[in-house]
């Protein structure tokens, strides 16, 4: 059944008028939910009690249950929503100079199965619709506040759900809804086949961030086993082109692992195929997962990564991880709340 929130706020006077409903009742809805916050029927007094009573029993908002919360020392935020069916995703929200960002999920599990996630240990469970993807922003404006900025850098691979994804992105977008600028959304990708050109004829100008933790093909595809058939050099071409489309510099994420990929060699190897793009490479030390290998890089590994950039004239930042700590890695929260999540 297709929700309320699965429809532009723009269709929302419509969608009241097929019900019986005043079409303006629609606009005040809608302006309620986005401009004010309010996410219960029966909190929004400006509509009539019936309606109220009515949309409630009929068409109810948000039907994520907040499961979950857990708090980083240094003020992230992680929550896990669980659905009626049983599904659980997690989001963040995250301080910063600018105000807080949201970290939003785009699919229960992942099919991509990067091998030092936790988000694809037991596989893809299934979709977000965009109203699910809607229901965490409002979970986490509800309980921490406005935010200044969003990024779809959870669960899930967006490029997987992409016309779910773009929906709820043009949700925020729309005056009619938050009235978001496009400028302060990135998207989190490693690149399935079609996604960056999808992307660049949608046409919005928000930001990419393209996951890609390797040089050479062998150890991206070895590390991101959902991209077997896509080669470093076309995915970096495909960004390229999105740019031109959209004026935006994408961003380079390079997750960073202990005598994994953070050789300086790795690094010379790096700079070359990223040299003359129009790019800016964000360098993530690992969060450790306690069922993966993996390992954090001491500091002196990562400074060295990053200089060896740097003198290559590339922009580079060395991330100081948020939510470090027990649960911080994506998909551990879920996974620890439920351990028996079907592969």
């Amino acid at each position: 059944m297709t929700r309320l929130l699965d429809i532009p706020p723009s269709d929302w006077p419509s969608w009241f008028e097929k019900k019986g409903l005043e079409a303006f009742q629609g606009k005040i809805a809608s302006r309620q939910v986005f401009q004010k916050g309010v996410y219960s029927w029966e909190l929004m007094t400006d509509l009539p009690i019936a309606v109220r009573n009515r949309l409630q029993q009929e068409s109810p908002l948000t039907i994520a249950n907040l499961e979950k919360v857990h708090k980083a020392d240094d003020g992230a935020v992680k929550v896990l929503l669980a659905f009626p069916d049983g599904a659980r995703v997690e989001a963040v929200g995250m301080p910063g100079t600018k105000g807080r960002t949201l970290c939003v999920s785009s699919q229960v599990g992942c099919p991509v199965r990067c091998t030092f996630c936790a988000s694809g240990l037991d596989g893809l469970e299934r979709n977000l619709a965009p109203s699910e993807i809607l229901e965490q922003v409002f979970s986490l404006r509800e309980t921490q506040g406005d935010f200044g900025r969003l990024v779809v850098m959870g669960m899930g691979e967006p490029g997987h759900n992409l016309d779910a994804v773009l929906k709820a992105l043009d949700t925020l977008i729309q005056p009619a809804g938050l009235g978001m600028s496009a400028r302060r959304i990135t998207l989190s990708t490693v690149a399935p086949k079609g996604t960056l050109p999808a992307l660049a004829a949608w046409g919005r100008p928000i930001n990419l961030a393209l996951s890609l933790h390797s040089p050479e093909d062998n150890l991206r595809h070895e590390l991101i086993p959902g991209v077997r058939l896509r080669g470093v050099r076309e995915t970096l071409d495909e960004a390229d082109h999105l740019f031109g489309r959209t004026g935006r510099e994408y961003t380079v994420e390079y997750v960073l692992l202990n005598e994994v990929n953070d050789a300086v060699e790795q690094a010379k190897s790096l700079a070359t195929l990223l040299a003359g793009r129009r790019l800016h490479i964000n360098l993530i030390p690992y969060n450790s997962v306690s069922e993966l290998q993996f390992k954090r890089p001491s500091r002196e590994r990562q400074l060295a990564f990053a200089e060896v950039l740097r003198n290559a004239n590339l922009s580079v930042t060395l991330r100081r991880s948020l939510g470090g700590e027990e649960e911080a890695a994506c998909g551990q929260l879920r996974r620890r709340s439920a351990p028996s999540v079907r592969p």
